[in-house]
């Protein structure tokens, strides 16, 4: 190994360290989030007890990651309450965190240490994979804004699936790309892994399907003669094979069950009320096969989308979603450095497109690189499906769009830092860029979840934009007692959203009047704490706080909890 070569994986290893280090800081300040319970019962109760009925519309993949260094701290899952009904989604997450035989932030961190090592394993194949492709420059200054990017530090500190997604769709494409590239049989197996793993992971990820016939017939295109008809016929069938094994591994017992048992036909538990539901209907009426709880979950997530979900952009709300919330999302919640990367790709795309513009138009066409199509158009076909999503939940919903802004950029400047007449200017505004997301990300540590820009105001002002998960997400109670406690009290009036349990740690909460209790109202002498989403009346009545709207707070904790003093004698 040269002095080069160890001197850039020291690099990357103190970058490494430092992100896997504010990762479990900050991970350890927080409760759980809305869906984690949610996500660690269902996982553990696919390894204990084979049952995958539970939160069907996400794949096992990450479930089970996280749910699996539990299996050895004797924990019970117990899937009906006293009364013998089945317990909901929500009260079994609750349950199976506060009321086991570990404590409840033992089991979560335990459940979110596997998110935040594949968070390390990712920067780490970054800087692997960039600097092979693109550089030793290029490498540090794409894993540096990665590792350093505040949106995406929040979710890889989570028990959910939208941080492995990213991962795993980063590298299907710029992998399928390599495959296309070499031929090679051993890259297209390395591309249907990262293929597999993205689909069994997040329903979403079925974007990846147009996703790679769209690149195989631009690089088709390219060069026609490389791609004798057996090729697609091999690469499909690869791809689907190793997805249906590993499916079929991950979904074991029920696998199992399907050929086994009696269960469902497919096409009768089709919605055909969607693209997606009419797909599985035919394919279930045509070859017969069962409702998987695979297919039976992409169905219903489908559902989910063509339903809507209530949601809340610039004080405005709706049932169905906004067509513009993704752009708005980038447009606040990306970083600066974010923004200026994604002028650098436009600026550096049109310089390119110039410099070849005495070139023919096929000749042009034919010299562009493999990689550029592989860097650009996968996030530019997720963000724009994204936007006729009836789910507008957060910035989570499109964070496979920032690797490859990321890296494309890095590339990008590398390139001209190796051209003699820009090289200084090049290296100087590489240095600049990660610096300046370090930078950012310092400034809004530890509360990566709030994280808007300063050109939309910071997070102070990121409600008047977004809430929910863009900000709020029930992860603040941990710093509310903290607050508390440094104000002489554990008693307060709480609207809170979310799913950790107040008591648990401490809160003697107390709950609010009516809208319309106006004596109830005056008569509140405490604290008075909500948290940002319901006070902007997204998923309950907008009335219900209307008193506290009327107010200023006294702090906001977290960015995610408004604090009043009600207080009698407060003066």
């Amino acid at each position: 190994m040269t002095r080069k070569l160890l001197a850039y994986w020291a690099a990357v290893a103190i970058v490494l360290g430092t992100v896997g280090a504010l990762e479990v800081w900050s991970a350890l300040g927080e409760t759980q989030t809305w869906d984690e319970g949610i996500h660690l019962v269902a996982g553990f109760t696919y390894l204990t007890q084979g049952d995958y009925s539970w939160n069907q519309e996400h794949p096992p993949l990450a479930k089970i990651m996280s749910a699996l260094p539990l299996t050895r701290m004797h924990l019970e899952a117990h899937r009906t309450a006293p009364d013998g009904k089945l317990r909901d989604e929500v009260q079994y997450g609750i349950d199976f965190l506060y009321r086991n035989r570990a404590s409840g932030d033992a089991i979560l961190i335990a459940g979110r240490g596997a998110t935040m090592l594949l968070s390390v394993l990712f920067l780490a194949a970054v800087a692997w994979w960039t600097r092979r492709r693109f550089g030793f420059a290029a490498g540090l200054l794409a894993v540096t804004l990665c590792a350093f990017d505040p949106n995406l530090i929040a979710h890889s500190r989570y028990v959910t699936t939208d941080f492995p997604v990213t991962v795993f769709y980063f590298f299907a494409c710029v992998l399928w790309v390599e495959y296309l590239e070499t031929g090679r049989f051993r890259d297209l197996l390395a591309a249907s892994a990262a293929f597999a793993l993205a689909m069994a992971t997040k329903f979403s990820a079925v974007i990846l399907i147009p996703t790679l016939i769209a690149l195989y017939g631009w690089r088709w295109a390219q060069r026609p003669k490389e791609f004798p008809w057996r090729r697609p016929l091999v690469a499909s069938a690869t791809l689907l094979a190793v997805l249906a094994v590993l499916v079929s591994v991950l979904y074991w017992p029920e696998t199992v069950r399907c050929f086994t048992t009696d269960v469902p036909r497919l096409d009768t538990v089709s919605d055909r009320g969607n693209l997606v539901g009419k797909i599985l209907f035919r394919l279930g009426r045509w070859f017969h096969l069962p409702a998987h709880r695979y297919l039976w979950g992409l169905g219903a997530v489908a559902t989910h989308n063509s339903g809507g979900h209530p949601s809340y952009l610039m004080g405005l709300r709706s049932e169905t979603g906004f067509w513009y919330y993704f752009p708005v999302v980038f447009a606040v919640k990306s970083t600066l450095a974010a923004l200026l990367a994604t002028a650098v790709g436009l600026a550096g795309g049109a310089w390119l497109a110039w410099k070849s513009a005495s070139r023919g138009a096929l000749a042009r066409f034919r010299d562009i690189p493999p990689m550029c199509a592989g860097l650009l158009f996968p996030p530019l076909f997720y963000f724009g499906v994204s936007m006729t999503s009836g789910i507008n939940l957060g910035m989570r919903h499109i964070l496979p769009v920032y690797p490859f802004l990321y890296v494309g950029a890095a590339a990008m400047m590398a390139r001209f830092a190796s051209d003699g007449r820009a090289a200084r200017l090049a290296t100087m505004a590489m240095a600049a860029l990660g610096l300046l997301q370090a930078a950012e990300c310092a400034r809004i540590a530890p509360d990566y979840l709030a994280y808007f820009n300063p050109l939309a105001g910071g997070p102070g002002n990121g409600p008047h934009y977004l809430v929910d998960s863009n900000i709020d997400w029930g992860q603040d109670v941990k710093k509310l007692v903290k607050w508390l406690d440094a104000h002489g009290t554990r008693r307060a009036r709480v609207y809170y959203f979310g799913n950790a349990e107040l008591r648990y740690y401490g809160v003697d909460e107390l709950g609010f009047p009516g809208p319309l209790d106006w004596k109830g109202w005056a008569d509140i002498d405490e604290f008075a704490v909500a948290n940002v989403t319901p006070l902007q009346g997204v998923y309950v009545p907008l009335e219900d706080l209307a008193p506290l709207r009327l107010r200023q707070p006294i702090a906001k904790i977290g960015w995610s909890m408004y604090v009043y003093d009600l207080r009698k004698g407060k003066r």
